[in-house]
Order: structure tokens, then sequence, then C-alpha cells
């Protein structure tokens, strides 16, 4: 879409308006890198589309292909890079004004997951295989949900991968988006249930350590602590 108007901000809706652009974008941000884990993260989306938004995107300069074992890849480029701290100068603009709970139709069991798995923090993740379940209270679709790690490089498996489980989680799907994005503090859920994690005490230890949350939950609590 072209607005013929020589202002910035035409010029920055012109690349980034249209419908999926950011989100792609912030996925490729946030580590999503082959096609299939963006087609993932985005519900809604055809992988026609998509196919068509990445291809719009390298001619804007904002992404490059690589080849990764066979497999092609899409990664930031400098100019993409330089988009970055726009990007989440936005998301903490939207959460300074229009912060709130999840709504019922933002509760998505393999999203969640995604991002979850995006932001593990993996030195805190133990050596070796490690498994966490996570079991979804009320979640239909996907009640159960694992957290793979291998050597410390975390995947979210939707099926049961068959090894032996080190750490069940077990919460509500809207618990568990409020925690990650900073609106209910983890130590808070543990202590009224709402969150209850069975196994070692050492396997319960570690997962307050590796839980990763939104880039955007600090300015959530900040925003929470000053209301």
């Amino acid at each position: 879409m072209r607005y013929g108007q020589y202002c910035p901000v035409a010029k920055a809706a012109e690349v980034l308006g249209e419908r999926w652009t950011l989100l792609i974008v912030r996925d490729v941000m946030e580590g999503a890198h082959r096609f299939n884990d963006l087609y993932a993260g985005l519900p809604g989306i055809s992988r026609t589309l998509l196919s068509g938004r990445l291809r719009q995107l390298e001619r804007d300069g904002l992404l490059e292909r690589r080849s990764s074992h066979g497999h092609p890849e899409y990664w930031l480029s400098p100019l993409g890079l330089d988009l970055q701290p726009a990007v989440f100068a936005l998301g903490e603009w939207a959460v300074r004004n229009y912060s709130r709970d999840p709504g019922r139709d933002e509760l998505d069991a393999e999203v969640l997951m995604l991002w979850i798995e995006r932001h593990v923090n993996r030195d805190a993740l133990p050596e070796g295989r490690y498994v966490a379940r996570f079991d979804l209270r009320g979640n239909r679709h996907h009640p159960r949900v694992w957290l793979v790690s291998q050597d410390r490089t975390p995947r979210v498996c939707h099926d049961d991968p068959r090894f032996d489980v080190d750490l069940v989680i077990t919460s509500d799907l809207r618990t568990l988006h409020r925690v990650f994005g900073g609106r209910l503090a983890l130590s808070a859920a543990l202590r009224d249930g709402s969150i209850a994690l069975e196994g070692t005490p050492q396997a319960r230890r570690d997962f307050t350590r590796w839980f990763g949350y939104s880039p955007f939950a600090n300015a959530t609590r900040e925003v929470l602590a000053a209301s």
C-alpha cells in the first residue's frame, strides 16, 4: 500500500502496515527462523500469505534468507536489526496504555508454549536430556504439552515423546499466560496453587530459574506497580 506522502511515518506504514507483517518481524526477532516455526506461531495466517509476506520483507530489505542444513531460514538483515528497538518500544507503549488480562479468544496453548520455548533461560536448564510436562487444566485441544531439552536446547512437543518426565507443571492456561506476561508473579502462583509442580526438590527449584518471561513482562510489572 502506498500513501503518496513524503513522511517517515507514512513510509514505515507502507513497509509494516500490511496485516501480519509486524508479527512476522516480531517472531523472527524472537527466534523463529524457519517457515514452519513462523507458521505455527501465527494461527490464522495461510501458508500462501506467509510466503508472500516473507518475500515482501526480503524485497524491502528487512529479512535475509539463509540456508541451514539444507533448510531455508529467515534472519533479520542489518536494516531489520535497526528496526528492533522501535518494535519493542511499540510493544511497551501498548503495555502502558492497553495492558489487561488476556481475553478468552487470546488463550492459545500452542502459541504460548512457543513463546515459552523461545524465552527459556537456557543456561539454567540441566545438562543432557531434560523433560518438563505442562498439564493444562481445562484445555481440550492441548491438555498436555512437553518441553524437551537436549543439551540445553528446548523444543515443544505436542505428542508424547516417550521420555521419562523430570517435572510436571500443572496450571490453567490463563494463569500461565498471566505469569509469562508479568501480570502475576510466579512465586504467588506457586503459593496459591494455581501453578503446581511435581518433581524432585531440585527439579522444582530449577523450574523457577529456567522459566522465561515475555520481553514485555518487566514493563507490565512496572505498570501494575504504579497503578
